[in-house]
């Protein structure tokens, strides 16, 4: 790697950390000027995260599916395809693992249930990553919208299946029949109540991570979101490339909702998107499409969402908070031109030591 690359990979870093900290800085701003008892406010939402291990592992579990997401939005990044339905995946995985599991019934072990229910999750998310893909490449549809607009149906689509074919008419809630014990995935850790899917979440961190920097098709799937024309003029199909990325995309968003419905629930009840999607997108922004830091993504969204719960719930702080902080987030990360003259000036400092260098030793070898 050159020095260049060195700067430019590590000014990727310091400018995401900066944005970080400057988006905390106003939120706690924000915190100290609206409320009536600010010191206490700021006090919860910095530390109230982290007062008790239920806490601790609302972040953690409110994490894994922030991770899930952020590695199926990372797919979609990477080649450039803001392919968005990975939030309509999310909730119709979950809702299709729970129809499969109430017609398979208790007959089978968990150590085949659940593999089955994850094959199923994940075909669920090919099958529906693949229209907006094929759209965009038979008809040049614009996959953003299509994918919003599939996001939609998609929700309509889980609410008639919960309620026509698997509602549960004993309970005085809108909700599926409660699934076999055999789909349920354990609780762990004891007192901080982590699902078991944190297991999954970590071996797709490291199995995408892998994928990408490790194999052929991590780098022709990078080259072609970096520079689509270089990838077509040294013979590979970015078309094809960028079509086969999307529906990876989309059965690791399958995972992400099967691993949610079956680790934190015990029946079907959405009665639309959870928005998990979108997160998985601010995710993969805050990671720059670097699956190895999707995890530190998602944590420190777990956190700011957790600590503005709580002084929603402790103080006067109205939820829609978050939503203002998260936009600080994006346009600052997203921002190219932030903190771009810093970068710059340090690239032409290293261009001109390396030159000086250069002469140097043309003057050395000359002399002698």
């Amino acid at each position: 790697m050159s020095k260049t690359q060195r700067i430019e990979s590590t000014m990727e870093v310091v400018r995401t950390l900066v944005g970080l900290v400057i988006a905390y800085a106003v939120a706690l701003v924000i915190l100290f000027a609206i409320s009536e008892d600010p010191v206490y406010i700021v006090q919860q939402f910095i530390l109230g995260p982290l007062s008790s291990p239920r806490r601790i592992g609302s972040i953690i579990n409110l994490a894994i599916p922030f991770t899930l997401c952020g590695l199926a939005m990372c797919f979609m990044y990477a080649v450039n395809r803001f392919n968005l339905v990975p939030e309509g995946i999310f909730m119709l995985s979950a809702c299709t693992v729970t129809w499969v599991a109430l017609k398979l019934g208790n007959g089978l072990p968990a150590i085949v249930m659940l593999p089955i229910l994850f094959v199923v999750a994940i075909l669920t998310g090919v099958v529906i990553a693949f229209i907006p893909a094929i759209m965009e490449r038979k008809f040049n549809a614009n996959v953003v919208v299509v994918s919003l607009m599939l996001n939609s149906i998609i929700a309509f689509l889980a609410v008639a299946i919960m309620r026509y074919t698997m509602r549960d008419s004993s309970i005085s809630y809108i909700a599926s029949y409660e699934i076999p014990a055999s789909a349920q995935m354990p609780k762990i850790l004891g007192k901080f109540s982590i699902q078991s899917g944190i297991i999954i979440a970590i071996v797709a961190v490291v199995a995408v991570s892998l994928l990408f920097y490790k194999t052929s098709f991590g780098w022709k799937m990078r080259l072609v979101g970096e520079n689509p024309r270089f990838a077509g003029a040294v013979g590979l199909s970015a078309v094809s490339i960028s079509f086969a990325a999307q529906l990876i995309g989309g059965g690791m968003a399958g995972i992400a909702g099967c691993t949610e419905m079956l680790g934190n629930y015990t029946r079907f009840r959405w009665s639309a998107t959870t928005q998990h999607g979108f997160d998985g997108l601010l995710v993969a922004v805050l990671a720059k499409k670097n699956p190895a830091l999707v995890p530190i993504g998602a944590i420190f969204l777990a956190y700011i969402r957790i600590g503005a719960d709580v002084v929603n719930s402790t103080g006067d702080i109205p939820p829609e908070f978050i939503t203002v902080i998260q936009g600080i987030i994006i346009l600052l990360i997203a921002a190219e031109s932030f903190m771009s003259k810093t970068k710059n000036k340090l690239i032409f400092k290293a261009a001109e030591k390396e030159e000086a260098e250069r002469k140097q030793k043309q003057q050395a070898n000359t002399a002698a």
